[in-house]
């Protein structure tokens, strides 16, 4: 009888131990296994590059659109058409200038700055200090230019000295071009004066002044 017990209590104990190892065994492989994953990728590139602005600028007098356009970026540049080498107190001249962006360029817009000036005299003889200007956005260049109203660059209230340059506000549009032709030319008209009553010293003086056009991209 007590045998059959002790040996059935040893058949419960293994049984459990059996259990416990086949427990463990289950743990061990399921710590073990590693799960496969699928994978997938997406891709995304771009391609860049710079735009283009350049400028060009003629100044036939009268303007004339198949006129000699120039790259006209080093000074003095062009030479504006006023034929006035001989003024006397109270005369007025004019010259066109026209300017555009060449193929491929992008829009932009161009300031007139303050105009480098040199005489020949000092005081009462210096030429460019009395001579007075103004400018207007316009496709002609004449006296008509001014009157009724223009579109001022510089003086909408009156002549001004070489000393000045374009009035504060002004914005002078460049057209952009196409990939194979310039973009419409924006045109501007000089008048220069010499005012009545100038001094008498100034006569035979020569002057000479050097406009700079400052081209802008607007993109």
């Amino acid at each position: 009888m007590g045998y059959r017990r002790a040996k059935t209590k040893r058949g419960v104990v293994l049984l459990r131990i059996r259990a416990l190892l086949a427990g463990g065994l289950a743990l061990g492989l399921g710590s073990s296994v590693t799960l496969a994953s699928w994978t997938d990728s997406d891709f995304a590139s771009s391609s860049f590059g710079a735009s283009v602005f350049q400028t060009e600028s003629n100044v036939t007098s009268p303007y004339d659109a198949l006129g000699t356009w120039s790259t006209n970026d080093v000074s003095p540049g062009a030479t504006l058409v006023f034929n006035a080498s001989a003024m006397s107190p109270g005369t007025v001249f004019y010259a066109p200038f026209a300017i555009r962006t060449k193929a491929r360029s992008v829009a932009g817009e161009v300031v007139l700055g303050i105009p480098v000036v040199t005489s020949s005299g000092t005081g009462t003889a210096d030429l460019g200090a009395a001579l007075r200007y103004r400018v207007v956005r316009s496709t002609t260049c004449q006296a008509s230019s001014f009157t009724g109203s223009p579109d001022f660059v510089v003086g909408s209230d009156g002549v001004k000295p070489l000393t000045m340059g374009q009035a504060v506000g002004v914005v002078n549009p460049l057209a952009a071009a196409t990939a194979t032709l310039p973009g419409e030319a924006t045109h501007f008209c000089f008048e220069v004066s010499l005012p009545a009553g100038a001094n008498n010293a100034l006569q035979g003086q020569t002057a000479t002044a050097t406009w700079q056009f400052t081209a802008t991209s607007s993109s």
